[in-house]
């Protein structure tokens, strides 16, 4: 019988595994790293400016008096408007591009160039900076369109070790260099106007401002121009006390608007850019300086008239019983005739001051039928709910108490006179003053029929009426002290 032919293996011993040794699968994949530490990796990936000490000593100085030419100069500014200027090289020491930013403090501006190949300064609107350059030049003719800059500087920090770029996180409390040029305190800033007249033409004006309060930011949306190139978009809603309109940030900075709130956030621009069509939509360009909580009374004013609006307002706000000396106002020989303009303009410059007088409004809406057919003559809140009746008593539905209710304020609809008007619902009413206009008490006029009721609403509809008035700070709105026919 043939013997059974042995392959070459057969003659090399087989060597057993160890068992304290750790055997990979075959497939497994096993991740030993590139050698390169979590910080050499930042470095590289995001790189930061220099440690810098310089060699000479830098003035400080503010923007308002620096002189063209040969100077070290440090200064310290908001960054109110900036853009880059992308300059494509193959030179690994030429610079990528240029941040063209407006730097502003309480005393002018300055167009600064911001030169960069790998530092990445992370640039917001409203940021506090300090700029140190050896050099200060007057701005080109092109320049010469962007509003109270007339003098440019150029810096590259990278390259160029006598001048420096740095942003101040946290540095201050939030009020450097946050005043607008050109304001005093009392006094109207010039070229400053609503937003409904800036739409409805004022963006043609020079050198034009608009107070806005932030409504609400929209999603980033991602686009791509003519050219092909992605580009980036936020639509933010902005308003004032008169209009509502969207604003548009494009491309860089639309990261400013991360630290925006809604409702508390005020932008004070200049020179924005109108679009029509649709919605009114503004936009920003070259020449647009962007204030942030710019310090100025009218802009803590719509702040507050901003968080007023996120409050659900009562339905019946009770009567301050204790605030104001109705006997006083009305026996006193020093009697105060106001308009609502004059009111408006007081209240803006002091709103913790209290005010009393007298105004000449014409009724020209009247709902006493109208509420009474929908059993809401007299209204309360308790509880947290509305409670609504044709009778000043009522029960609570929610605890079942007895409610004492008021008249409802909405009765007399716009007040108005030469100057303005006074909406429905936003006037505080004493007793005493339903009393003066109805002639009969308040009981009196819930027991009236129905007839009644429309024979008032046609005797006091288009009368003019003299309205004792007060207001007080912590009442928040105009109380009616008494009505004279």
């Amino acid at each position: 019988m043939a013997s059974k032919l042995s392959s070459i293996q057969s003659f090399f011993d087989k060597e057993a595994a160890s068992p304290k040794e750790k055997r990979f699968p075959t497939d497994a994949v096993v991740d030993c790293g590139d050698g390169f530490t979590g910080k050499e990796l930042d470095a590289v990936q995001m790189p930061t400016l220099h440690e810098w000490c310089p060699r000479v000593k830098y003035a400080d100085t503010n923007i308002g008096s620096l002189i063209p030419g040969p100077c070290c100069v440090a200064l310290m500014g908001r960054v109110v408007n900036f853009y880059v200027q992308p300059t494509p090289s193959k030179k690994p020491q030429a610079a990528k591009g240029c941040f063209k930013l407006v730097v502003k403090d309480d005393t002018g501006a300055l167009m600064v160039r911001l030169w960069f190949a790998k530092v990445n300064y992370g640039l917001r609107l409203g940021q506090l900076v300090s700029v140190w350059t050896p050099h200060i030049s007057n701005s080109e003719t092109s320049s010469l369109t962007v509003p109270h800059t007339g003098m440019v500087t150029s810096i590259f920090p990278e390259r160029d070790n006598s001048c420096y770029f740095m942003v101040q996180e946290d540095s201050d409390d939030g009020t450097l260099c946050k005043t607008p040029l050109g304001y005093a305190d009392g006094e109207q800033l010039a070229g400053l106007m609503t937003l409904k007249n800036f739409v409805e033409g004022g963006f043609e004006v020079a050198d034009s401002k608009i107070l806005v309060c932030v409504k609400s930011i929209g999603g980033r949306k991602k686009l791509t121009d003519k050219k092909g190139n992605p580009i980036e978009k936020v639509d933010i809603n902005v308003f004032d006390d008169t209009y509502c309109a969207a604003l548009t940030i494009w491309n860089h900075m639309i990261y400013s608007v991360s630290a925006w709130k809604p409702s508390h956030t005020i932008l004070l621009i200049s020179n924005a850019s109108f679009r029509e069509g649709g919605k009114p939509t503004l936009t920003l360009n070259a020449a647009t300086q962007v204030d942030i909580d710019p310090q100025m009374r009218d802009a803590e004013w719509l702040r507050g008239f901003a968080q007023s609006l996120t409050k659900r307002e009562h339905v019946n706000q009770p009567f301050p019983e204790n605030t104001f000396d109705i006997e006083t106002v009305t026996t006193s020989e020093n009697r105060i005739l106001f308009t609502l303009a004059e009111i408006d303009k007081f209240v803006r410059a002091a709103p913790n001051e209290m005010y009393t007088g007298y105004l000449s409004l014409l009724i020209s809406e009247l709902s006493i039928t109208r509420l009474h057919q929908r059993s809401m003559l007299c209204s309360t809140e308790h509880c947290g709910i509305p409670l609504f009746a044709n009778s000043t008593s009522a029960i609570c539905k929610q605890c079942e108490a007895m409610v004492q209710l008021r008249l409802n304020p909405r009765i007399v609809g716009m007040l108005l006179d030469e100057t303005g008007n006074v909406a429905a619902g936003k006037l505080i009413w004493s007793d005493t003053a339903w009393t003066g206009l109805f002639g009969r008490t308040p009981e009196e006029l819930t027991e009236a029929g129905g007839a009644v009721m429309k024979y008032l609403e046609w005797r006091l509809l288009f009368l003019r009426v003299t309205v004792v008035f007060g207001w007080s700070g912590e009442v928040g709105k105009l109380v009616v002290l008494g009505v004279r026919m």
